[in-house]
């Protein structure tokens, strides 16, 4: 614990950050472009949709079952190599193998089968790499950290996002052509070679065996999850449900309401204003949230999430939806930096990568559960037009008041003295 008493150097945030440039490169590029494809290339177009929905859901729910389960054991971990580095190698290298099952899948059925094992892999490196922020990193740092990692994971994911799509275009559809392969070796080697990164350059503290005798006497309790990380859970899930319905349900929108002729385009559009955005606040958000609080600044994140979303009610024309992205773009910037190092905060030290994956696992049940809306906008929009789509910008915007209600219900002392405090409840960790 002794590299937290001392501010990170340039190099030790890179360091700390480089594997979020990976993970994001390979989920994003197998969930936006490769699996899409392959779905294409196995079932009928009339279903494309539906069987992408359901591969989605199926590799989300995977990646919620293994996360808190990879960090309960991740904490117990007393290797001399560490209790981080064991589960990020192992994950790694089994996600980049197993990739290439999602070239070789002959049916529906065999796609799912390899995508989920490549998620369930992938995300076995995913809560122990982000408990290491706790483990490694300053409190006063976090934030800072925090929007480095998820800058790291913007690029990756667009970078790849442009690499694949190129090899993509390129691609027969229903052949197992070199295009395909090379899509799925450039994430794979990406994800390898960040991974060896972060395995040889992060340290990563050993944890001895439980001591016996007196030494195990002077040993600090094991702490009880606190109530506040349930608070936390649910924000993180409303946050979450709320950015889901925004990503998932946006085409048909312009396509239906704003009546945009091209919404594939304007999807791209507004994807570029809206991820530059991103990008743009990310780091100011970092510092920020170190200085006046998490608390405050996903406050401001919830006020305009929320007003944005009912903003697309008065939507007429791209520009429209362009602006009122942009406006969006910086609640989920502010989120993304704050959210996390307010997650990080309140984790326990002993227990912070399955506190860590009981996070992720909200963060992704709001995503999946975001999913399950289409039906209802459907049935609702068989009522009126676009009644639908005026619903779920509604329910848009109660969620993000959501996440704010769940944020009130935290400590509101400064994350500094609530960190410190939390540390005294868990028996002296820090």
């Amino acid at each position: 614990m002794a590299g937290k008493t001392r501010r990170l150097t340039v190099v030790e945030y890179v360091n700390t950050s480089v594997l979020a440039f990976g993970l994001a490169a390979m989920s994003t590029s197998l969930g936006q472009i490769i699996l899409p494809l392959r779905v294409l290339d196995l079932v009928p177009e009339t279903l494309k949709n539906t069987y992408l929905g359901i591969l989605t859901f199926i590799g989300m729910a995977a990646a919620m079952a293994v996360q808190p389960l990879v960090g309960w054991l991740s904490d117990k971990t007393t290797l001399s190599w560490g209790r981080r580095r064991p589960y990020i190698a192992v994950g790694s290298v089994l996600a980049t193998v197993l990739m290439a099952g999602i070239g070789i899948a002959s049916n529906f059925v065999w796609l799912v089968v390899a995508s989920v094992l490549v998620q369930l892999c992938a995300n076995m490196a995913q809560t122990p790499y982000d408990a290491i922020v706790k483990d490694r990193v300053p409190q006063s740092q976090r934030g800072q950290v925090s929007s480095i990692r998820a800058i790291a994971g913007a690029a990756g994911a667009v970078m790849l996002l442009v690499a694949t799509g190129f090899l993509m275009d390129r691609h027969e559809v229903r052949e197992r052509d070199i295009w395909l392969w090379l899509s799925l070796a450039l994430p794979a080697i990406v994800m390898a070679l960040t991974t060896l990164w972060t395995v040889f350059a992060v340290e990563d503290e050993w944890v001895p065996a439980t001591p016996k005798g007196a030494d195990a006497a002077k040993r600090p309790p094991e702490p009880k999850t606190p109530k506040r990380v349930y608070m936390l859970l649910g924000a993180a899930f409303s946050f979450t449900l709320a950015g889901g319905i925004l990503q998932t349900y946006t085409l048909f929108f312009l396509k239906d309401v704003v009546k945009i002729d091209n919404p594939a385009s304007g999807v791209g559009i507004l994807g570029i204003a809206v991820g530059i955005t991103i990008i743009v606040t990310l780091y100011p958000a970092g510092l920020l949230s170190d200085k006046f609080g998490r608390r405050t600044l996903l406050f401001v994140s919830a006020a305009l999430g929320s007003g944005g979303s009912l903003l697309f009610l008065l939507a007429q024309s791209l520009t429209h939806v362009v602006l009122i992205g942009i406006i969006l773009g910086v609640a989920v910037g502010i989120f993304m930096a704050a959210g996390r190092a307010l997650i990080t905060d309140m984790v326990s030290e002993n227990r912070a990568a399955q506190q860590m994956g009981l996070a992720n696992f909200a963060l992704i049940g709001g995503l999946a559960v975001s999913k399950l809306g289409g039906g209802a906008v459907d049935f609702l929009n068989g009522f009126s037009d676009n009644l639908g789509y005026y619903t779920l910008l509604v329910v848009c915007a109660g969620a993000f008041l959501m996440g704010a209600f769940f944020i009130n219900l935290l400590n509101p002392q400064p994350v500094a003295e609530a960190a410190a405090t939390s540390s005294d409840d868990a028996g002296g960790d820090e």
